[in-house]
């Protein structure tokens, strides 16, 4: 039994060690005893999953121990609990995990999808005030799927817009120590909104500071962590035109594409799935080809410049757009087309509803490496 006392941080919570007892039994659910010090966020989180039962104990110790009793079996499990769990502060707690003997939990209000995913894959317990469970332990295994919405807290610049351009460069340039000033030039944006990023990386643990005042720079820990979460928060709303295009192969389609736009003047980043498959190939076939294009181009002219046919269904290209040209932000050329860059490529790759996430995963265990 022992607890440990968390970081300076002011949404963790106190971390508990708990006894556990597992087995699996018919019409039974694990019982939680809790003592009347363990936090009350907490012990809502746990009272809100109806498979567990739990109970408060004024007697046991005060320093927050708590027990799961099922059956006859007794595995020590550590409690970690948080008001909220992002992908960054997953990976914060897979790396500080290795220093426990024993099985971790962790408990939070509220817990993102791909913080869920970033704990199971290592191992490690999670339960979250929105109903997911997921636990496996000697004896046990639950698996748990909620049904309510999450809250929507306020979250500190979220990396979306251009607020993401400073994510993409620092994964761009992993080894780079970054001024202020520096980093606001690279990407194109504000200084004050470079630092609010920088100062959330910061408190996420994803990046660490050097020195003081002017010559402060910061520098990433933890290039996976950063994507993560990236790719957790960003959000397009680009406006989409699909099209069909009379090509053969998906290769003579982008290549047809591409050609026509450079033609065009057109300023442009072929991404997703298909872009991805020419950089790392993996699928063998990608029906739609999508590009994004510069804010400021015409759809309607371009569509019959290229001898493309806007569709309703059934499209072979998708051309995007956003209100900036935040999406062509660090594009590279890649077998002589512009393509937009690798990490950007990753995350739209990964919302393509076919075989994207194969593709995706794929990119970032040949190409990304982390």
């Amino acid at each position: 039994m022992f607890s440990v006392a968390p970081p300076a941080c002011n949404d963790w919570l106190p971390i508990f060690t708990i006894n556990a007892s597992f087995t699996i039994a018919m019409n039974k659910v694990p019982i939680v005893n809790v003592g009347a010090e363990f936090e009350a966020e907490a012990l809502r989180v746990l009272r809100s999953i109806p498979e567990l039962a739990v109970t408060v104990d004024d007697e046991r110790d005060p320093r927050g121990d708590a027990a799961i009793r099922y059956a006859s079996v007794e595995v020590p499990v550590a409690f970690e609990c948080k008001l909220r769990v992002s992908s960054a502060a997953a990976h914060e707690i897979v790396h500080r995990a290795q220093q426990y003997e024993m099985p971790v939990v962790v408990i939070a209000a509220e817990m993102t999808g791909r913080a869920r995913e970033i704990l199971d894959e290592a191992g490690i317990g999670s339960i979250d005030g929105l109903g997911n469970v997921r636990l496996a332990l000697p004896g046990l295994l639950m698996r748990i799927t909620g049904t309510t919405r999450p809250r929507r807290p306020a979250i500190p610049t979220r990396l979306s817009g251009k607020s993401s351009l400073v994510a993409q460069a620092m994964l761009l340039d992993v080894e780079r120590s970054w001024h202020v000033s520096d980093l606001a030039q690279r990407c194109g944006v504000s200084a004050g909104l470079a630092h609010r990023v920088l100062r959330r990386l910061e408190d996420e643990g994803v990046v660490a500071a050097d020195g003081t005042g002017p010559r402060k720079a910061r520098r990433l820990l933890n290039p996976a962590a950063l994507l993560d979460l990236w790719a957790e928060e960003h959000h397009d709303r680009p406006t989409r035109r699909p099209v069909f295009l009379l090509t053969q192969t998906t290769d003579q389609r982008i290549d047809t594409l591409c050609e026509g736009l450079e033609t065009a003047a057109v300023d442009y980043a072929l991404t997703g799935a298909a872009a991805a498959a020419r950089i790392a190939p993996f699928v063998t076939s990608v029906p739609v080809a999508e590009v994004w294009l510069s804010s400021t181009a015409d759809t309607s002219e371009l569509c019959k410049q290229l001898g493309a046919t806007p569709v309703e269904s059934g499209p072979n290209v998708v051309l995007l757009q956003e209100r900036d040209d935040a999406p062509l932000a660090f594009r590279t050329r890649e077998s002589g087309v512009w393509t937009a860059n690798v990490f950007r490529l990753y995350v739209d790759a990964r919302r393509d509803p076919q075989r994207g996430r194969e593709q995706s995963d794929h990119l970032r265990r040949e190409v990304i490496g982390f």
